[in-house]
């Protein structure tokens, strides 16, 4: 099966409603809403609400993802509440527990993640819809806006949602973006979540105590997920292929000129994978790969494993400086 894709565009000079509405689009198509479950400016700032219902008879069954699109060069940016008023346009619950604050018209860079760089008119914008074939459930959203790029997931209210997870304690946070970097010859990609209020099921226990905004400063408003990793050539040793900060899964790949008994350089397409412990793994046409190239990407390139059979288009990458020694990460959708 192949992903389906989608871009939706809003041309120079656009407005902040018109940048919000490719959201719009790009949501109710993946099938994660019908319609904004609030839309409302403040100060110059368009606010909209996507409700996502994980389980209906649960105290926190619903995950409401506040998105904030900013005038004169703020970034679009996503807070996360546990309820929301539709009147009052402002979230319920206790501050710190259920939300971050009450600001509308403000992007909290304590807090709030940022869906693009600062926002500029003078160019295009675009937001690309990736949809599995294999599960349509599962989609994932490439924002191209003022030269800056995300790669980003929400768990749709059809996704599998791991057994351990009790929505009755706390609220499941479905934002997932991708985080590839190199070291060395070494390749990393993995996943942030967030951003995480003490409400969280998971990682939210971390912050126990905190009751104003310095206690998140510098905490987990984002943190990572899974990660794997793979290596490039070291010539007479290791070198610094090993310089990497936190654990990764380290997948099999294989250089020729390290082990003679590949033939030739094996980068496959690993597909499949679990990449949160929260929701179930990619479906299989959503896959990471470690390139030993001259590693010059772009967005929407193809990554051909055999032309016309299996070919794969690039959602985000990270070249790696090492050049055709070093293990270059991408991530990818299928579309042949």
């Amino acid at each position: 099966m192949a992903c389906t894709k989608e871009t939706y565009t809003a041309t120079a000079t656009w407005t902040l409603s018109q940048v919000a509405d490719l959201f719009r689009d790009a949501f109710i198509d993946a099938g994660l809403m019908t319609d904004w479950y609030d839309s409302f400016v403040s100060s110059g700032f368009e606010n909209r609400i996507l409700e996502v219902v994980y389980d209906a008879t649960k105290a926190y069954g619903k995950t409401y993802y506040w998105f904030k699109f900013g005038p004169g060069g703020h970034p679009a940016s996503l807070n996360i509440a546990t309820g929301w008023n539709n009147v009052t346009h402002l979230p319920t619950g206790t501050q710190y527990l259920d939300y971050f604050d009450t600001n509308t018209n403000q992007n909290n860079f304590f807090y709030s993640y940022a869906i693009t760089g600062g926002l500029s008119n003078n160019s295009t914008a675009q937001l690309t819809r990736y949809t599995s074939g294999v599960n349509p459930g599962v989609s994932w959203f490439v924002i191209n806006a003022s030269g800056s790029r995300r790669c980003f997931t929400i768990a749709s209210a059809t996704e599998n949602i791991w057994s351990a997870i009790n929505l009755d304690n706390g609220y499941l946070s479905g934002f997932h973006y991708t985080i590839l970097s190199t070291s060395g010859n070494m390749g990393t990609i993995s996943w942030g979540i967030g951003p995480l209020l003490r409400r969280e099921v998971s990682r939210g226990q971390a912050l126990r105590g905190a009751t104003d905004w310095t206690s998140y400063v510098g905490s987990i408003a984002s943190e990572r997920s899974l990660g794997y990793a793979a290596v490039g050539r070291q010539d007479n040793g290791q070198g610094n292929n090993w310089n990497i900060q936190q654990p990764f899964i380290f997948l099999p790949v294989g250089s020729s000129s390290a082990n003679p008994a590949f033939t030739q350089n094996s980068n496959p397409v690993f597909h499949s994978i679990p990449y949160s412990p929260l929701v179930a793994p990619l479906p299989s046409d959503f896959g990471i790969t470690f390139h030993y190239a001259t590693n010059i990407f772009s967005i929407g390139d193809t990554f051909v494993v055999s032309a016309g059979t299996e070919e794969w288009e690039v959602l985000d990458f990270y070249a790696n400086g090492s050049s055709v020694t070093g293990a270059s990460p991408l991530f990818l959708a299928r579309m042949v």
